[in-house]
């Protein structure tokens, strides 16, 4: 079984990561998974460029170009948005492999076009880790509210309208496509189920797999001592590369709730651990005692950074099932955030950590008391650890993900009967 990943990079964000792990796990049970990228990160040899590196600068001129465009319409969407419009002849490699099945993950910034996709002659399998396959541009819907997507972006009348221009575009292009659709979360499917795009299509929910033998509980006072982190103090952690500018990341709400907390609770016992940036880059002002410990790019030294840590919060306004919630809950940290998005199928609320209502700082302030206050007393981080086990694991998934592929196969397989006897 020969399977290729199809991801913008394997090691750049959280999407790629997740694809790189998906891939990675899937190898471990034998499958042949390969991966095919324009921005190649690590040294892996089954991790390979479909670009030589001096055509990198034509996919960033395309991004601009495309992002430019974009700018053009009335936007009140703050998330990310893609056109995936200027070709990139990466369909003519994959169609070219000898893979199997293809499987598709985050594609943006211009790296295969809305077209290019409905001429992949393979079968295609297509991991969802944000919404931008079934809107118009946007990679997001833009609130919990917000359905233009599945209807069409109908309500909008401006002649500059991308998402309805986009999603149209997408709906014949690929009107002789089947998809087979992989979410990483239950909240992810419900709108793909929505969409004039996928509702036909089938749907599977299968968790992004986390090494467990990576991401696993550190002692406390070790990791601490490692880091240069006070023994005495509580630790709320937090931290994203480039979170502050992208308004979805919530720390706006995570300001207030620091305000609030201090008001309500005192932060004289609290230091804000903050990763992904330096204390010269801050750009969001905390009244609370802060460390900061720049940008982390071991998995070991994350790991040990979460076991450092006595609550993670992860304040987004949407997010699929963000890496930020499963790594420290694998190594038993607990995690405050909304109840949005798929972190209620990581979050167990009281159990492994606190869901606060959408999007109330001062609930999220609440519940970051709260783990802070009753973390031993309800097993908290052993509650973490056992649920990230039974459901982040590689090989578990790596075999959700077989079995679809097997499927596949099969169904190919006597698709081709019928056409040659």
């Amino acid at each position: 079984m020969n399977i290729l990943h199809v991801s913008y990079s394997d090691y750049e964000g959280g999407a790629d990561k997740a694809a790189l792990r998906i891939c990675k796990a899937q190898r471990s049970i034998g499958i042949n998974a390969q991966m095919l990228v324009i921005k190649k990160v690590t040294d892996l040899p089954f991790v390979h460029s479909a670009i030589p590196k001096w055509r990198l600068p034509e996919f960033k001129i395309k991004d601009r170009l495309a992002q430019t465009l974009l700018r053009m319409q009335p936007n009140t969407n703050p998330m990310l948005h893609s056109l995936n419009l200027f070709p990139g002849f990466i369909h003519h490699t994959i169609n070219k492999s000898k893979a199997d099945i293809v499987n598709l993950h985050w594609i943006a910034k211009e790296m295969i076009s809305v077209s290019e996709i409905g001429k992949i002659h393979k079968p295609i399998v297509w991991t969802l880790h944000d919404s931008w396959a079934f809107c118009g541009t946007e990679h997001h819907p833009n609130g919990l509210e917000d359905d233009g997507f599945a209807k069409g972006y109908a309500n909008t009348n401006h002649f500059l309208d991308f998402n309805r221009w986009n999603l149209a575009h997408k709906i014949q292009a690929w009107r002789k496509k089947h998809f087979q659709i992989v979410t990483p979360s239950q909240w992810e499917a419900s709108l793909a189920r929505r969409s004039s795009l996928f509702n036909k299509e089938n749907i599977e929910v299968i968790a992004n797999p986390l090494n467990t033998d990576v991401f696993h509980p550190f002692n406390l006072l070790e990791a601490r001592l490692s880091l240069g982190i006070p023994l005495t103090k509580k630790v709320i952690l937090f931290g994203s590369l480039r979170s502050v500018e992208d308004r979805n990341k919530g720390y706006d709400l995570l300001q207030e709730a620091f305000a609030i907390f201090k008001e309500k609770y005192g932060v004289h016992n609290c230091l804000a651990v903050i990763f992904g940036m330096n204390e010269d880059e801050e750009t969001i002002h905390l009244d609370c005692p802060r460390q900061y410990v720049g940008r982390i790019t071991s998995e070991q030294q994350m790991a040990l950074l979460y076991s450092a840590a006595d609550v993670m919060v992860v304040p987004s306004r949407m997010e699929n099932l963000p890496q930020t919630a499963t790594e420290p809950i694998a190594c038993g940290t607990p995690v405050v955030g909304f109840q949005v998005g798929g972190m209620p199928d990581i979050i167990s609320h009281k159990l492994n950590g606190y869901l606060a209502q959408p999007y109330k700082p001062e609930d999220l302030a609440d519940g970051i008391n709260w783990v802070l206050s009753n973390s031993l007393a309800y097993n908290l981080s052993e509650n973490a650890r056992k649920i990230a086990l039974q459901s982040l694991s590689e090989t578990r998934i790596a075999s959700q993900y077989e079995e679809i592929y097997r499927k596949i196969m099969v169904s190919s397989t006597q698709f081709s009967e019928r056409i040659f006897v």
